[in-house]
């Protein structure tokens, strides 16, 4: 016990070092003041809105659409963690470890509008062959259920990553830390980056369609006590261009992504960009983790996280808040913030896509709060712990962070496409997104990060009829009534609300 919980302490207090490899010399964390507790609030004052409240002038430009939204992403957990991480571990993981009908409530009611799957190998998909040298499911049912979860969802593929390759090829033979067993020898590095293509043909055989691939998470960590794999900035380079010809040959329409750390505006994307350019040909994006992080950083950085994109598309494929987080903001500061990192990473930075964390995770790991939509007690868990009322193989959601996402699950279709809106002055707490859905009607999300109202006056091209929907801790997909045949939208928000507007 006291091994594992060391285990677990060094693995999520190592994350603080996360960026610091960076060129930006940014930190995902540290630079935000402890929130008021959102405790012993008063909801009736709250629902009454005030004849008076600070506003904001804004002007939807149907005449500037901006990219295309391809989706919104989430990582699944299905294997668990381990000290040893070998196939005779207990069997453990999402979906697999739910009872049926859990299984089929967490697709359809908490997963459905998802695009992608974030699948980790050589963490959460990590049955290890034979040789040693590849991937498989580790236990029986593991594959099919991840497929049912997928099908019963409607999500379309997986983003397959690495967080260690199989234990063959580490200096160590393990998934723990460690890195590859030789970056000078050519023949070594033909025979893994072909294991890796083997890797994702067991993929597709099993019936996923692979979204996206990517080489390594994290790369610039050395010992992070969890499957992984470091790679310098000239070894991730060289073992990149060996590996992605192969993925593309494999299949062309698989996204390959580069460094899921600090992408283009890193030292290791700086190395492929700038002295590798031949390589850029195998970037389709460039990937960040920026955790927790304020959403005000996405727009005081826009400059620095465009600069030399060499016209790849950035977004962020893992958000989700540390311990340390969680005790500093409060859970609808977190709620409001998360939806704005959506927001502000597709308005600023033109993100096509955008990826919580975890969909579930189990009520016994200590960062469950900051990193799951929601929690599920394993079927071998039989400790109260906070959850004494919670069903074996059950789950229930955690609002503050499911709140933020479903309504651009909702009503932001694949494939929608953002256009801009012009704002009188760029607010922090207070705000706005619009886009057309693929039948062409126009979708409004605004929000108030603050504990006093806020109205937006966005002026329309023309007359419209809207919808309106909030979220916020009370409840997802309130009705807010109608506002028919006007060319100027009010949406007057309540505090720690995202609201949005829906033409009809």
């Amino acid at each position: 016990m006291i091994a594992r919980l060391v285990f677990l302490i060094g693995l999520f207090l190592f994350p603080n070092a996360m960026t610091s490899c960076s060129k930006e010399e940014y930190k995902t964390y540290h630079h935000h003041e402890k929130q008021p507790s959102d405790e012993n609030d008063d909801p009736d004052k709250k629902d009454e809105i005030p004849s008076k409240m600070s506003s904001g002038n804004y002007q939807l430009l149907t005449s500037q659409p901006g990219q295309v939204i391809e989706g919104l992403g989430f990582e699944i957990q299905s294997d668990n963690y381990s000290e040893r991480y070998e196939n005779d571990d207990p069997e453990f993981g999402v979906p697999w470890d739910l009872a049926p009908a859990e299984r089929t409530r967490l697709a359809k009611e908490m997963l459905s509008g998802f695009r992608y799957m974030r699948v980790a190998m050589g963490i959460w998909f990590r049955g290890i062959s034979d040789d040693r040298k590849n991937f498989q499911e580790r236990f029986p049912g593991q594959v099919n259920s991840l497929l049912q979860l997928m099908n019963d969802a409607g999500v379309e593929g997986i983003s397959m990553e690495y967080w260690s390759p199989a234990p063959y090829w580490k200096n160590n033979n393990s998934l723990n830390n460690g890195t590859l067993k030789d970056y000078n020898d050519d023949n070594f590095l033909e025979e893994f980056t072909d294991a890796l293509v083997k890797d994702a043909k067991y993929m597709k055989e099993q019936g996923f369609k692979i979204s996206s691939w990517g080489l390594q998470n994290e790369s610039q960590h050395t010992n992070p006590s969890y499957p992984h794999c470091h790679y310098t900035e000239d070894q991730l380079v060289k073992v990149f261009g060996m590996a992605a010809p192969k993925i593309r040959a494999l299949d062309n329409t698989i996204e390959i992504i580069y460094d899921t750390n600090s992408g283009n505006a890193g030292t290791y994307g700086e190395k492929l960009w700038k002295e590798n350019p031949q390589l850029l040909q195998y970037v389709d994006a460039w990937v960040y983790h920026r955790i927790g992080d304020n959403s005000d950083n996405v727009m005081k950085r826009r400059e620095n996280y465009l600069a030399n994109n060499q016209g790849k598309p950035i977004y962020q494929n893992e958000f989700e808040y540390f311990r340390e987080q969680v005790k500093d903001y409060t859970r609808e500061w977190r709620m409001v913030n998360t939806a704005q990192s959506i927001m502000n990473w597709m308005t600023f930075i033109q993100s096509p896509k955008w990826y919580w964390l975890h969909a579930l995770k189990p009520i016994s790991e200590i960062d469950r709060e900051g990193f799951g939509l929601g929690v599920y007690r394993p079927s071998a868990e039989n400790r109260g712990l906070d959850y004494p009322n919670l069903k074996h193989g059950h789950f229930t959601y955690e609002w503050s962070n499911y709140n933020a996402i479903a309504g651009f699950l909702k009503y932001m279709p694949w494939d929608s496409r953002r256009y801009n809106i012009k704002e009188d002055e760029e607010r922090s707490n207070n705000r706005v997104m619009a886009w057309k859905k693929p039948d062409g009607k126009y979708v409004i999300a605004v929000t108030n990060r603050s504990d006093e109202w806020f109205e937006f006056k966005i002026t329309l091209d023309k007359e419209r009829s809207f919808n309106g929907h909030r979220y916020n801790k009370e409840g997802v997909n309130l009705d807010l009534g109608r506002q028919t045949d006007s060319s100027i939208l009010s949406a007057k928000v309540k505090p720690w609300s995202i609201d949005f507007w829906v033409e009809e």
